[in-house]
């Protein structure tokens, strides 16, 4: 029932970036999704490795991570790894937005009449 609201919450901040820019919002939900999920992927791998060479890789074998404790963790690096993107496409937006407005080569030679 949380991973249904994660999704929500995730949908809502995405498609608000894209509609504010005016960009496809499903391209944006799909990145905020894959973003969450690669990095709770991505902190299990990194956290199976670090403990694997901390611990041997016979442990980490053996060790059961389906508890609450390693779950919020990865919920977590999950919603950090998708603040992130959604931050590296806020300034990404921002700086098109900008170099929009100025004037372009088009503008050169054109005399504008008060």
């Amino acid at each position: 029932m949380i991973g249904i609201l994660f999704i929500y919450w995730i949908w809502k901040a995405f498609t608000n970036l894209a509609l504010e820019y005016g960009k496809n919002k499903w391209t944006y939900f799909f990145f905020g999704i894959a973003s969450y999920y690669g990095g709770t992927i991505l902190g299990g791998f990194l956290l199976g490795i670090v403990l694997g060479l901390i611990k041997g890789f016979e442990s980490v074998a053996n060790e059961n991570f389906e508890n609450a404790g390693w779950s919020i963790f990865f919920v977590f690096l999950g919603g950090l790894a998708c603040y992130g993107t959604h931050k590296l496409l806020e300034n990404k937006l921002e700086k098109e937005r900008e170099l929009n407005e100025k004037d372009g080569i088009d503008d050169i030679g054109v005399v504008e009449e008060n």
